[in-house]
């Protein structure tokens, strides 16, 4: 009996001994009130949150020499500022990426090296004979000469009435993202050329290339890195009048209606404020003309560098050397510079010498430009008036657009 009653005294003791330690288990958890509530006891203190956060910035990585992987520093993340390049590969000297030719009065500041035009129907590089494996989209709209909103579609020729509208093409590159901001080309084709004439025709480029549309040399171009993508608006306007009575009605459609549409509607530098007028944004905007459009970009120049600020006037001319002279000395200040100036023509294009001595006239009589930093001349080889001049011009262009900038001395 005696032993029988030890042992149930032991086996008490041993169940009172498991319970407490099993309270004393479940008092290291996370013990929480009926509504889920942390008790008062295990929240922790301000005091003691206060001491785990340092407000304190982390300290600057140690002085090091930066490991670069595609213009970035492994070590601390900081970008290369691609201070200098290789003049001929074009390859950053510190982190081996390679960079473009940035032009400041005609000089390029990462090389010192000037632009260099193609003077011949320009060999492009092998692999650029192959499509573009990704393209661009064109959108077409319409809208009456000097009067009237820009709408979608394109107009027909059938009745006296639509032979007034004019069509307007805009190429927008593979990608384009409208919370996005490209800068833009504005084309005027030449005399009887419609809009789709210049993007959507093949067109000759080369003896080697043959013919070629211009929105298949702009995915070329934009695939292979030759230049950044960017909006392409072709606008017509012909009139069958001279290019000086046309330039008045036309300036009013690019300040008054194209350039607030593409600003309004696509992803530019350019705005528009309450009113829908214009709020330019010239240094990311470029106007390029052939032949008759050539002739109507000389006669807005004058009055238009606050809305583009790069020029390509290919194989037509002004006819009043001093007068144009004069526009452009009143027309163009420090303000709104030229930052480039490209004229150019074939070399067995009527009149292309008459052209040339014309450029050299303003280079010699106008404040603003000078030959060699903000304005050139360039004769294709064994070339006539046609698209062959006008598509290597384009491309010559595209060299400096939107990479050179002009500051007036002083």
């Amino acid at each position: 009996m005696k032993d029988l009653r030890m042992r149930a005294i032991r086996a008490a003791v041993l169940s009172a001994l498991l319970g407490a330690a099993l309270l004393l288990l479940a008092g290291c958890g996370d013990s929480r009130t009926p509504d889920g509530e942390r008790s008062a006891a295990e929240k922790p203190s301000r005091e003691a949150a206060a001491a785990v956060y340092d407000p304190t910035p982390a300290p600057p990585p140690a002085p090091h020499e930066h490991k670069w992987h595609d213009g970035v520093c492994t070590i601390c993340g900081a970008e290369c500022p691609h201070e200098s390049h290789d003049v001929q590969s074009c390859l950053c000297t510190a982190c081996g990426t390679e960079t473009e030719h940035s032009y400041l009065n005609g000089i390029c500041t990462r090389c010192g090296a000037a632009p260099e035009f193609h003077t011949e129907l320009i060999q492009l590089p092998e692999d650029m004979g192959v499509p573009a494996e990704e393209h661009g989209e064109l959108e077409s709209f319409y809208y009456a000469l000097g009067t009237g909103e820009v709408l979608p579609g394109e107009h027909g020729t059938a009745t006296a009435e639509e032979r007034k509208m004019r069509n307007l093409v805009v190429y927008t590159p593979f990608g384009y993202d409208p919370e996005k901001q490209y800068d833009v080309l504005v084309i005027a084709p030449g005399a009887g050329h419609f809009a789709r004439y210049w993007l959507d025709r093949p067109n000759r480029l080369s003896g080697v290339f043959g013919r070629i549309k211009g929105r298949e040399l702009l995915d070329r171009l934009i695939e292979h890195g030759r230049i950044e993508p960017m909006i392409v608006a072709v606008v017509e306007y012909y009139l069958h009048e001279s290019p000086e009575d046309v330039a008045p009605i036309y300036e009013a459609d690019l300040r008054e209606r194209i350039l607030p549409f593409l600003a309004a509607n696509y992803g530019t530098y350019a705005s528009v404020d309450e009113d829908g007028r214009l709020i330019a944004a010239p240094e990311h905007f470029a106007f390029a003309g052939a032949s008759y459009g050539a002739m109507v970009g000389w006669q807005i120049l004058p009055d238009c560098t606050d809305m583009f600020s790069y020029w390509g006037l290919f194989s037509g001319a002004f006819r009043n050397d001093e007068e144009m002279a004069e526009r452009i000395n009143g027309g163009v200040d420090a303000e709104h510079p030229i930052n480039w100036l490209y004229a150019g023509d074939g070399d067995e294009a009527p009149g292309w010498s008459a052209y040339k001595h014309r450029v050299e006239y303003l280079d010699e009589n106008c404040e603003s430009l000078e030959l060699g930093k903000n304005l050139s001349f360039v004769a294709m080889k064994d070339v006539e008036h046609g698209f062959s001049t006008w598509n290597n011009s384009l491309i010559n262009c595209l060299r400096v657009f939107f990479r050179s900038r002009c500051v007036p001395a002083g």
